[in-house]
């Protein structure tokens, strides 16, 4: 019994560190190699290399392109087969197609409110700490980011009159990202519909709190889509609607499941973002930092 538990454990450890284990595999293989014309050669890109019987063979990695930018020491949640990172310049295309999927939009279709990908290079640049990507680091689909979050500081605190949502960030490339701001925005979540529920959402949701902490902000806070509201339109308005999702009458797909990863309802905020399904509307919640210090 002992001995299926420890094969067990070492099994899990070696699917939990497959991405450096594959990444040493393709490294090591290739480590002598040259390609037809002597030079070494990039194991992450196709080569050619010709045999002693003058058979030409095509090496490629197509499964494992992504690890030539995977850094084990960048991961900031390991959610097994799933890591949270902090959105590198690889990530952006992926990132903004889990945007588009979240949204149920064709890819590259013009859409007010959807970032562009030059839009999320900004963000990078702008404040690198504060945006995040959830990338698959096993099984098919492997390098691809299904989630990903996007943050800002802002020193306006939530006791203040809500802003719709682009004058709340400035502008599609967080114009108004304040550096010494002692509040984290939440500007935009989203995660593949095919892994929703599976955790994803809660672990951007820590890799943000996290950050909170580690700056020693005051919290953070944001405005949740009332995602449900659609389904009760005929009988309320949207803010009776939200004033009982607050009360635990009414589960909201989006603002019950906030709710329950330690956000505080403050009340409804109407006409935040362009958003036919919520009533255009949403719900200020507030998470305050437990170890801030002045």
């Amino acid at each position: 019994m002992a001995k299926r538990e420890n094969e067990a454990d070492a099994m899990r450890q070696a699917l939990n560190n497959w991405p450096a284990i594959q990444k040493h595999l393709i490294e090591e293989g290739a480590k002598d190699a040259l390609d037809e014309d002597g030079n070494p050669i990039d194991p992450y890109e196709p080569y050619w290399t010709t045999n002693e019987n003058g058979t030409r063979v095509l090496h490629a990695s197509l499964d494992s392109w992504w690890l030539k930018d995977y850094d084990e020491s960048a991961v900031l949640i390991d959610l097994g087969g799933v890591s949270i990172f902090n959105t590198k310049p690889f990530h952006v295309d992926s990132v903004v197609q889990s945007i588009y999927q979240a949204y149920g939009v064709r890819y590259k279709e013009p859409s007010a409110g959807i970032f562009t990908e030059d839009d999320v290079l900004a963000h990078i640049e702008r404040f690198p700490e504060g945006q995040f990507a959830a990338q698959r680091t096993g099984g098919p689909g492997a390098g691809a980011c299904i989630g990903m979050a996007s943050t800002m500081r802002t020193s306006r605190p939530p006791t203040a009159p809500p802003l719709p949502w682009l004058d709340a960030i400035g502008d599609m490339r967080l114009g108004a990202h304040e550096p010494n701001g002692d509040w984290l925005y939440g500007v935009e979540m989203a995660v593949h519909p095919m892994y929703q529920g599976h955790g994803i959402g809660s672990g951007l949701y820590a890799a943000r709190f996290a950050l909170v902490k580690h700056l020693n902000l005051r919290g953070m806070y944001a405005v949740g889509m009332l995602m449900g509201y659609h389904r009760y339109a005929e009988s309320m308005n949207v803010v009776e609607y939200g004033e009982r999702v607050i009360a635990g009458e009414i589960k909201d797909p989006t603002v019950s499941m906030q709710l329950n990863r330690g956000f505080r309802a403050e009340r409804v905020v109407t006409d935040y973002c362009a958003e036919p399904a919520a009533g255009d509307a949403g719900v200020l919640i507030v998470w305050e930092n437990p170890d801030y210090q002045e």
